[in-house]
């Protein structure tokens, strides 16, 4: 979204938290702000610096854009909103936490998620069932909402050129290491499916406070030699880890519109992943769902994929078309610049 802002001729500056060691050499025009972690609370960086900033520029920007109700820097943005700011633009990643335990996640809403969200001059959803959620469940006026999808750089993540030469089925999951991503009934679907194909292999990548007790659960079902976990990969390098794999697996309980879902989709990867409402528009034709938490279902839909690598290869175009044709980069950024100006304008 920067780089393509960047290039229309606007400013941006993000602001993060602790990335200044995974920053590109090359940012394209934007500038980068990072400030250190004080605390944490259900995965949620808390940086009392990202606070004071904000504070300090609150009026230096046309527009403030965050993400997420559930992270700390956007109930910050709210809160300088009500003091006083520029106006605020929040997208909407799901309204619940895969981090917290459900209790915490309808307290939350109810109070701080619902305030932040109401606080913005704007609020972005990826889907029309995020926007009917957010209407009916935090009862934010519809006036508020628009409908614009993720975006993917489809030229960027694109299909490996030519046949794939292994003679194994690579299945691939990338994300946080955290509960609620549902990473271990990926790995009791390995521990079913490699007793019949023994070549199987599995990739995570990722980071998080569940990654130790996903590798002592790959240790116990001895499955060493059929996964394996890499912690980081520099993003201009996903690209290739997607083309390498043949199914893309995401059995998470709670999710937005996954990027990492659209970037494999883009890649002709065919999406085995769990049956989230919102999200059945998207994988149709280029995937299939399975009920949370139902190893079985899952192991069942892979089997099939696994043998059938003419459904795959149909799955994988179907999902690469869809991409193409509703999610690219450059209709994602004319569509959210039309919000800007919207608001903006209002605000004036």
């Amino acid at each position: 979204m920067s780089k393509s802002q960047v290039k229309l001729g606007h400013e941006v500056t993000i602001l993060t938290t602790s990335m200044a060691d995974r920053m590109p050499d090359n940012l394209d025009g934007f500038r980068v702000a990072c400030f250190k972690n004080n605390a944490k609370l259900l995965g949620n960086t808390i940086s009392l610096g990202l606070l004071f900033k904000l504070f300090r520029i609150r009026k230096s920007y046309d527009i403030i854009h965050a993400h997420s109700h559930l992270f700390f820097s956007t109930n910050v943005c709210a809160l300088i909103r009500k003091i006083g700011s520029s106006p605020l633009v929040i997208t909407n990643h799901g309204i619940m936490s895969a981090s917290a335990p459900d209790w915490f996640n309808l307290l939350y809403l109810k109070t701080i998620g619902r305030w932040t969200l109401n606080t913005a001059d704007r609020i972005i959803c990826y889907t029309e069932e995020e926007k009917e959620n957010l209407i009916s469940i935090l009862h934010i006026p519809e006036s508020k909402i628009a409908v614009i999808p993720n975006g993917i750089n489809t030229k960027q993540f694109h299909p490996r050129a030519g046949d794939h030469a292994a003679d194994t089925i690579n299945l691939l999951w990338v994300g946080r290491f955290v509960k609620g991503k549902g990473v271990e009934y990926i790995v009791q679907a390995m521990d079913i499916l490699v007793k019949e194909i023994p070549s199987l292999h599995l990739t995570l990548i990722g980071e998080g406070p569940e990654r130790d007790c996903i590798r002592e659960l790959i240790e116990s079902l001895e499955l060493d030699n059929n996964i394996n976990i890499i912690d980081f990969v520099p993003y201009d390098e996903m690209p290739w880890f997607f083309q390498d794999s043949d199914i893309f697996v995401l059995p998470s309980l709670h999710e937005g519109v996954p990027r990492t879902a659209l970037e494999a989709m883009s890649c002709e990867l065919p999406v085995v992943i769990s049956d989230l409402p919102h999200l059945r528009d998207l994988i149709d034709g280029g995937g299939v769902m399975f009920p949370k938490k139902d190893v079985q279902a899952l192991v069942d839909h892979l089997r099939v994929l696994i043998f059938d690598d003419d459904k795959r290869t149909k799955m994988g175009r179907n999902a690469r078309e869809k991409i193409v044709w509703e999610y690219s980069w450059e209709r994602i950024v004319a569509r959210t610049l039309n919000v800007y100006q919207e608001v903006i304008s209002s605000a004036h």
